[in-house]
């Protein structure tokens, strides 16, 4: 009697060589079984010709993977490590800075403690109490609750998880909004001796970004093109990141400056 399958884990995806033919893409799971048992299982997801680098044979084999955990008739359940895989894959978000600041907190935190768990059984308190015993900032904590919100919502948008409210918004972080510490203004005078202490070109970063409180990566994406010599103005068009140029972090950054 064949037996229903459980959960399933995102697996390894590696080439097989052919006698005949271009070599082979294949994906290698473990299936866990209803008994306790783990049964190692193999499926080939294309040729070379097909998928020409693993990053596109690895993104077929997810949607393969997804595909068959989402049927709801065969009991199967999916690990929120495979939902952090289909993430990564498909729906990092494009801006650099981002990405990597999501990838940094998927690789340290939430990967390390919630991979092997089935995404039903991730509950509210759970991640509450993981949350506290942190040893993050408040706000850091935030951010890691906003992530697992994101994450459960694609579980939602992929169907692997009914339509719902999303219980991680019912997470609370103490303190999550208050400032751990009042910014400090500057004086006319402290600003005049700071400058004294900085050589170019960052005196003159310093003396744009006190003045037109521009972030960094703003004041890295200006060009003699965005300055506006007859109005006395500057355009914010485009942001510098991680060696990259590419738009303002918000559309409402896309603006002129006096």
């Amino acid at each position: 009697m064949e037996h229903k399958r459980q959960r399933v884990q995102f697996g390894w995806v590696g080439l097989k060589a052919r006698k005949k033919g271009p070599d082979v893409w294949a994906l290698r799971y473990r299936e866990n079984l209803p008994d306790g048992g783990k049964k190692r299982r193999s499926v080939a997801i294309g040729t070379v010709e097909e998928f020409p680098t693993e990053p596109l044979a690895r993104k077929a084999a997810l949607s393969w993977l997804f595909s068959m955990n989402a049927e709801p008739s065969n009991g199967t359940t999916v690990s929120f490590g495979a939902v952090i895989q289909r993430y990564l894959a498909e729906e990092i978000p494009e801006r650099p800075s981002t990405a990597s600041r999501y990838r940094c907190w998927l690789k340290n935190h939430v990967e390390p403690k919630w991979r092997d768990y089935p995404i039903e059984q991730i509950k509210p308190l759970l991640v509450e109490d993981w949350l506290k015993k942190l040893n993050l900032a408040p706000k850091s904590k935030s951010h890691l609750k906003n992530l697992m919100r994101v994450l459960f919502n694609a579980a939602m948008r992929w169907e692997l998880i009914p339509y719902q409210h999303n219980p991680m918004s019912l997470v609370r972080v103490k303190d999550g909004s208050k400032r751990q510490r009042q910014p400090k203004a500057l004086s006319v005078e402290e600003f005049r001796k700071l400058l004294e202490h900085i050589p170019e070109p960052f005196r003159t970063m310093c003396i744009v970004a006190i003045c037109l409180g521009l972030r960094v990566s703003e004041i890295l994406g200006l060009r003699w093109r965005d300055i506006d010599w007859e109005g006395l103005r500057l355009a914010i068009q485009q942001a510098y990141v991680y060696g990259r140029e590419g738009d303002v972090k918000t559309q409402a950054s896309q603006r002129w400056m006096p």
